[in-house]
């Protein structure tokens, strides 16, 4: 017996059409748990630490603790939020405040968009 979910033909009365859409269309791609810049940037430390640093048995273990301790509070930051670092960084081009203008009718600067737009 097939175990794929089957979809009956809209009849003539049914407006209604229901699609299956994979769910790797809409979930977010983690690398072991976390984000994969994440995972890229603690990586590439851990390696720094290993072979430019040197390779002694205190780096060795200050790369597995650093990479066990980062990935650990990673995988909990994607678990609260997948896309929550990609956010934060996107945060910090955007100003805290609006610019001062000198009366209530003066002419404003445009604050700029923390969203880039797509047009």
């Amino acid at each position: 017996m097939d175990a794929a979910p089957r979809l009956a033909a809209p009849t003539a009365g049914d407006q209604r059409v229901r699609h299956i859409v994979h769910s790797s269309l809409f979930r977010i791609v983690l690398l072991a748990g976390a984000e994969p810049a994440v995972v890229i940037v603690e990586a590439s430390t851990a390696f720094a630490l290993v072979f430019v640093v040197g390779f002694h048995i205190v780096t060795l273990v200050l790369a597995a603790v650093w990479v066990t301790a980062v990935h650990t509070i990673m995988v909990w930051v994607a678990k609260q939020d997948p896309q929550m670092v990609e956010l934060y960084i996107r945060s910090l081009s955007g100003r805290d405040y609006y610019a001062p203008h000198a009366s209530v009718y003066a002419p404003t600067r445009p604050p700029r968009l923390s969203i880039p737009s797509t047009h």
